[in-house]
């Protein structure tokens, strides 16, 4: 299946991946204006108007940069939604998100047909994150547009899957977009997500030792300089 027009702008095969207080709209037009998916949870824009504020600057930087370089424009940026009942903002943030026509939904923590419907009646798309197959099928019965599957060594509300088996397994009855997600963070793991049937790498960590995100230095330093060992799952 081609993917849907909307990623015909990207000039690697990458997705950032909404980082809780560390991505802002900085990163986020970075991330862009290099080519690859630029992304931030609503929830970091504190308190709930400035998520407006954040559209706003990111429609107009983004727009600037694609006049200037007609030759290199943009990527889309997405914005990532919590749809757990615990998120009393979550009507809120989509009406903002709606006024600016954000082309990009990631909806993680529950799967919801009214969400699903008011992205795409804007022409948005959804990309939701799942952490096994049957959270997956849930996820497109739903209505959403694609996976990120959540696989072994990922961050976040991560899964603990191995991403061979979880992307065999997917691969075996869906064939819209798929991101995968689990310690992926340079070309060669973006390929072999490739190799394994993945439209993209979904890199978060990464992201992080930036001069964009919204980390301390020492935290910066410390993702330069983790191996796998220093990966902690905790509940």
């Amino acid at each position: 299946m081609a993917l849907p027009a909307i990623f015909d702008n990207l000039r690697l095969p990458v997705i950032g991946s909404p980082l809780f207080i560390v991505s802002g709209p900085e990163l986020v037009i970075a991330q862009c204006k290099a080519g690859v998916v630029g992304s931030f949870p609503a929830l970091n824009a504190r308190p709930a108007s400035q998520l407006d504020e954040w559209l706003h600057q990111i429609t107009e930087e983004l727009a600037a940069h694609n006049r200037d370089n007609p030759d290199r424009p943009a990527a889309p940026y997405a914005v990532n939604q919590i749809v757990h009942k615990s998120n009393n903002r979550l009507q809120e943030d989509i009406a903002t998100c709606a006024k600016w026509q954000v082309p990009l939904t990631i909806t993680s923590l529950g799967a919801q047909v009214e969400l699903n419907d008011a992205v795409h009646s804007w022409g948005g798309i959804v990309l939701h994150d799942v952490i096994n197959d049957r959270f997956a099928h849930k996820a497109i019965e739903k209505g959403a547009d694609g996976l990120i599957p959540v696989a072994a060594g990922a961050g976040g509300h991560a899964g603990v899957t191995s991403p061979f088996a979880l992307m065999r397994e997917i691969r075996e009855w869906f064939d819209g977009p798929v991101a995968l997600s689990g310690s992926i963070a340079h070309g060669a793991s973006v390929l072999a997500a490739q190799a394994m049937g993945a439209d993209f790498g979904y890199i978060g960590s990464a992201f992080i030792a930036t001069k964009e995100a919204n980390a301390v230095d020492g935290y910066k330093e410390n993702i330069v300089e983790a191996q796998a060992a220093d990966i902690v799952y905790s509940d």
